[in-house]
């Protein structure tokens, strides 16, 4: 018997659980994080937790002095190396690393509530694919809905993490081919280890991508991108032809529509979101421009700065305000205009409701930045340069109810407190993930 399915049958005489537990101004002026010192119980919460890292250019690391895809261990998931696959990293909080390779164009990691299953999110792919939280050992594969349709991104578990909730997109067309609603991307329901899908919904908004549960599970939010082609076209173009990004709100009982806020029908997509409610939803926007557009952007900045490393080779990202959206009330922009000029590749943004605060990094601009859920207002603004941590990336919060985590788009994983934003010097890592979007600990 594997480890999974020892740990199915364990969990009816009560041992699955004890297993799987041992198993503003100038960029030079922005305030820097104080460090503070992490206490011995703290280190002792945090051991048995790891953060979950999905690495884009697994091409570009070794092991044993072979590439990764010629490495048995790492390797032993694919089976066709000419398919796209992605390098998952489960970096333990006590300084551990675990990788291997998995069949999957993967974008995000989320992991079932008891720690027993994970889902690589599939991005623009064809597939999804599960996988061992503990031996990074594939679990199951499985198609898209349907023929031409393409994996959103983001997932989320429910039943108890019996069910994944998984976003998905619609076949690219432009614009004029059919009536909008063709064009809207679904929520799928799969099992949580097989990923067969039992039941889907319509998400009412175009090229879904973050999804997150409110009141209970009751409620899903979906931030929608928007984008099509142009007429003609079958490639997205720069700038965005945004033809509806939105913010949807899905009855998870009948799948109908609670809520929808178009957010732009230009040139802005809505990406990511952080949820606490009805009243307190966030969704980063994002912008792109040519590179000529991204040094303009840039030219107030005098420090001395590299490429863009989580951009694409001729795209920029661009100024693009982060937004509150709430019942009966219309989007609006968090932070000042200075804020919202930082505010380039908004990448993962998270809502601790405990101090009504939402948390967002922004890579391109070296930046995280905590919102004030009431007011709107900037209460911290931290120039990661500063602290050691570039293109600040993935942010998840850890398990132990103190802390996040914050990550570089290539290496570095740091610890802050949650309320103070206090920098943990003791607590921080310094793996390397070949690049990535989000994390996700457990």
């Amino acid at each position: 018997m594997d480890r999974r399915g020892f740990l199915k049958t364990a969990a009816g005489v009560g041992v699955a659980a004890t297993l799987s537990g041992c198993a503003a101004g100038s960029r030079a002026a922005l305030p820097t994080a104080p460090d503070s010192v992490a206490s011995s119980n703290t280190s002792h919460d945090l051991r048995n937790m790891a953060v979950f890292v999905p690495g884009y250019l697994p091409h570009a690391a070794s092991a044993n002095g072979v590439p990764l895809i010629a490495n048995r261990r790492m390797a032993r998931a694919i089976r066709d190396p000419e398919k796209p696959y992605r390098l998952i990293s489960r970096i333990g909080m006590d300084g551990s690393v675990r990788q291997a390779l998995l069949p999957a164009h993967a974008h995000d990691v989320e992991i079932s509530p008891d720690r027993s299953v994970g889902v690589l999110c599939g991005f623009e792919a064809e597939n999804q694919v599960a996988f061992d939280p503990q031996t990074l050992d594939l679990v199951a594969q499985a198609p898209a809905f349907g023929d031409g349709w393409r994996g959103g991104g983001h997932a989320v578990y429910i039943n108890n993490g019996r069910s994944v909730v998984i976003s998905e997109r619609a076949p690219r067309r432009s614009r004029s081919k059919g009536p909008i609603d063709s064009h809207f991307g679904r929520i799928t329901i799969r099992d949580a280890d097989t990923l067969r899908v039992r039941e889907s919904y319509s998400t009412y908004g175009i090229d879904p991508h973050e999804i997150a549960l409110i009141e209970g599970g009751r409620y899903l939010v979906a931030a929608n991108y928007g984008s099509l082609p142009h007429a003609g076209q079958t490639s997205l173009s720069v700038p965005r032809h945004v033809v509806e990004a939105s913010v949807t709100i899905i009855d998870m009982a009948d799948g109908r529509l609670l809520d929808k806020w178009v957010t732009n029908t230009r040139d802005l997509e809505v990406r990511h979101l952080a949820v606490g409610g009805l009243e307190r939803i966030f969704a980063i926007q994002a912008k792109l421009g040519d590179a000529d557009a991204g040094r303009r952007v840039a030219s107030g900045d005098d420090i001395a700065a590299g490429f863009d490393i989580t951009s694409e080779p001729g795209i920029a990202y661009l100024p693009a305000s982060t937004l509150k959206l709430g019942k009966d009330a219309r989007p609006a922009a968090l932070g000042s205009s200075a804020d919202t000029a930082l505010m380039r590749h908004g990448l993962s943004i998270v809502y601790d409701p405990v101090h009504d605060q939402a948390i967002a990094t922004f890579s391109s601009a070296d930046a995280v930045m905590v919102f004030d859920g009431s007011s709107k207002e900037t209460i911290s603004r931290l120039d990661t340069r500063s602290v050691g941590l570039r293109f600040p990336c993935g942010i998840t919060f850890l398990p132990d109810g103190l802390h996040y985590a914050v990550t570089g788009y290539w290496e570095n994983l740091f610890v802050f407190e949650r309320g103070s934003h206090r920098l943990v010097r003791d607590l921080c890592l310094y793996p390397t993930f070949f690049g990535h979007s989000h994390i996700t600990a457990a």
